[in-house]
């Protein structure tokens, strides 16, 4: 086992305070037989000579891309990747000690699993902890019914590459939804499962892949054009059970609820109206929808 090759993607934009940890917590695991490739996603706050040094300080093998976002990052270093396994890292955050022979371990005893993910803490950057995840006994309806209760953040994932090959990468189309999509996808095809220690540190910042080269508009437009069509993908799953309905149901009413502020935000009330009429007829019992849909008829 302790020769199996793991491959650790990194996708970094403008990253440069925080990559050189990302890249050291990878060096400090027990597990030495590791490649580690860092996908530059157009950034523009010197990340590339960060990059530079870690290629000559620690072997990282690094690229540099048009910006594109973290789906295209990630998908480019899965191509690159030579292991047998499929490590997620983002340029923020940080593995604890013991991560990797953990999760080695576990794959080693279940032939069957093709994915091991861990808990975390999100923290702040001041070292606050916000909040620790219990990442295989998730609340969510959506997560619970699709994916069986994981929260397999990308960070803490270990996916065995033959796994990965079936369902393909992650979708470059879904902003702000691909990993969920990604997790569901290789939910259906292989067994989960999930070491119940803290083993990740995720960092919360106003930094990161929302500053990207357009404004808070656009972006909550990409968001709100992502989930459609992430939410579209899943109801493409048949037949689907029970669980899944209700939960698949409660996620377009919460996005037709997001499309009826957004439209009031601008001022188109009747736009607005059928957005929240949307959320009623696909949530008939949740009392949001009807206030929401009672403030745009106010004069």
């Amino acid at each position: 086992m302790s020769d199996e090759l793991v491959s650790v993607v990194i996708p970094v934009y403008n990253g440069a305070p925080f990559v050189a940890k990302a890249v050291a917590s990878v060096r400090a695991q027990k597990h030495r037989t590791v490649e580690i490739l860092v996908v530059d996603d157009g950034s523009t706050d010197g990340t590339q000579d960060v990059l530079k040094r870690l290629e000559q300080s620690d072997g990282i093998r690094w690229f540099q891309r048009s910006h594109g976002g973290p789906a295209r990052s990630r998908n480019y270093g899965i191509e690159a990747a030579q292991g047998q396994f499929i490590a997620l890292l983002d340029c923020d955050d940080q593995w604890l000690p013991g991560k990797l022979a953990a999760q080695l371990a576990l794959m080693h005893q279940r032939p069957d699993v093709g994915l091991v993910h861990t808990d975390f803490e999100v923290r702040f950057e001041d070292g606050t902890l916000e909040e620790r995840v219990s990442a295989r006994s998730s609340r969510e309806p959506m997560v619970q019914a699709f994916a069986g209760g994981h929260v397999a953040l990308p960070s803490t994932l270990l996916i065995r590459k033959t796994a990965l090959d079936q369902v393909g990468g992650l979708d470059p189309e879904l902003y702000g939804s691909e990993d969920s999509d990604l997790t569901i996808r290789l939910f259906r095809v292989t067994a989960f499962e999930c070491i119940d220690q803290v083993l990740v540190h995720k960092l919360q910042r106003g930094h990161g892949y929302r500053d990207m080269a357009f404004d808070e508009q656009t972006h909550r437009e990409r968001v709100l054009a992502s989930r459609d069509r992430f939410l579209m993908r899943l109801e493409g799953f048949a037949p689907l059970t029970a669980a899944q309905r209700a939960a698949l149901d409660r996620e377009w009413a919460n996005y037709f609820l997001l499309k009826g502020a957004a439209a009031e935000r601008v001022g188109r009330r009747s736009e607005a109206r059928r957005q929240y009429r949307e959320a009623i007829r696909k949530a008939p019992l949740r009392i949001r929808c009807y206030t929401r849909w009672l403030r745009t008829l106010k004069p």
